[in-house]
């Protein structure tokens, strides 16, 4: 069986977390994470734009037409650069190109054809219209929708690139104190944190057991040894 990628899901919105589909952007080699159209179908399935048996139904009919899938992916890695390029200037203070923001509002208005209102428990809500199964496009014109969405209602200073050098992710910062600095602490984050380590180890000369011997007499409530008179 082939491992799946598993997608990093911390954009804070479908469409940022489309755009951080390319790994290590900022870098010589970045990775494209969508190589394929299985690939945006797996990443539609993570983000929770398809159940698992409508994956399974986008991937047979992917197989099935060849040609449209690759088209549908080919438009889905545009607007993915489009929304980067918008989303990044924002986060930057600068003005969106006119060309991105026609870009995106070409890929709503499609996207919006396909949406209907339809009743539930609770009232009514917009669905995509799925009749015969879940179409090719639906991935795409679920980023489509969730770009219009965020960009119209977040606060462009929430808007955050990560700081690490090779990285480039953007994310919406939704902590109350507006403080998050990395895409991932568990990535950047913490590599960023080793580096700031060796550094300091390498500046002050000492070796890693006498730094471990000050941290601990450092340390609130630590004992200290009295050498016998």
């Amino acid at each position: 069986m082939t491992r799946r990628w598993i997608f990093h899901r911390s954009g804070g919105s479908v469409c940022l977390d489309l755009a951080n589909t390319v790994s290590w952007r900022r870098s010589h080699q970045p990775i494209e994470r969508l190589p394929a159209y299985g690939d945006l179908v797996e990443w539609a399935r993570q983000s929770g734009i398809l159940t698992a048996p409508a994956a399974r139904a986008l991937e047979r009919e992917g197989r099935r037409r060849p040609a449209t899938a690759a088209r549908i992916l080919a438009r889905t890695r545009a607007l993915r650069e489009a929304i980067y390029r918008v989303s990044a200037g924002l986060a930057g203070g600068s003005p969106p190109a006119a060309t991105d923001l026609a870009h995106l509002d070409r890929e709503f208005h499609d996207a919006l054809q396909h949406l209907h209102l339809t009743p539930t428990r609770s009232g009514l809500m917009l669905a995509w219209s799925l009749d015969g199964g879940p179409p090719l496009a639906l991935p795409l014109w679920a980023a489509a929708r969730s770009a219009a969405d965020m960009l119209t209602s977040a606060n462009p200073r929430r808007l955050k690139t990560c700081p690490a050098s090779n990285c480039g992710w953007i994310f919406l910062d939704t902590t109350r104190s507006g403080t998050r600095r990395w895409c991932d602490m568990q990535v950047c984050g913490s590599r960023a944190k080793a580096r700031s380590y060796y550094a300091r180890r390498r500046g002050s000369g000492r070796p890693l057991r006498a730094l471990a011997a000050a941290a601990v007499r450092r340390r609130p409530g630590a004992r200290r040894r009295v050498r016998p008179e």
